[in-house]
């Protein structure tokens, strides 16, 4: 059986194996990424509030 592909979200750089960010909602969505940051406490985290992200989960640093 084929796994599906992760990928990552252009808008939000959340990683889903969904056709659809179940984040924000878009279809904008990429197979090619560079790093994985695993964001479990964004209201403790510095690198979360660079990045912007209020919602833990498994995130792309690049999204190409």
């Amino acid at each position: 059986m084929a796994r599906d592909k992760e990928r990552a979200c252009r808008t939000c750089h959340l990683i889903t194996r969904k056709n659809i960010c179940p984040q924000c909602k878009t279809h904008t969505l990429s197979e090619k990424y560079d790093g994985i940051c695993i964001i479990l406490d964004p209201k403790n985290s510095e690198l979360a509030k660079n990045m912007s992200i209020t919602v833990a989960g498994k995130y792309a640093l690049r999204v190409r």
